[in-house]
């Protein structure tokens, strides 16, 4: 009976199902790698320098931190992924596990803002001394225990 039902099956419709198949497997295979190229093009992209672009913000330190203690979510929509110059006086000057630079501006109380520094103002952000008002600009992140600044430059560093 198996072979009967073989033989009733019309080889030209069995070879087109396969080679329907072969193309449908293609065309998905091909989709899955552009689709990981994609994203790992975009993870791997440079991040444009926020030097020379003008910021969506100016303002004091204090008055950030304030905005984030006052109410996070309101500074979150308002701050968040915006490039924000900030002017204060530096308490902190650390390095990560990775070498980066971080520098912390002091605010009122206890949070201040973390600066982390993109590769090129590495140097310059160096040169900067606790206690010393600077400007900053770079990338608003949000919160943790002190306002994130990622991708920072020094605007100016009142020298």
């Amino acid at each position: 009976v198996k072979n009967q039902v073989q033989n009733n099956i019309n080889p030209e419709f069995n070879h087109k199902f396969v080679s329907m198949k072969k193309k449908i497997f293609l065309a998905l295979g091909i989709m899955i790698v552009a689709g990981v190229s994609y994203g790992f093009y975009l993870f791997n992209k440079p991040r444009q320098s926020v030097a020379k672009v003008e910021p969506d913000f100016q303002l004091q330190s204090t008055a950030i931190i304030g905005e984030y203690e006052k109410d996070e979510n309101s500074a979150n929509q308002k701050f968040n992924g915006k490039v924000v110059e900030v002017t204060g006086i530096v308490s902190e000057k650390t390095k990560d596990e990775l070498g980066k630079l971080n520098v912390t501006l002091q605010g009122e109380d206890i949070a201040g803002i973390g600066c982390v520094f993109e590769p090129a103002a590495q140097l310059k952000a160096a040169t900067l001394a606790e206690g010393q008002e600077v400007k900053i600009k770079g990338i608003c992140t949000g919160i943790l225990m002190d306002v994130v600044m990622v991708d920072c430059v020094v605007v100016d560093n009142n020298q």
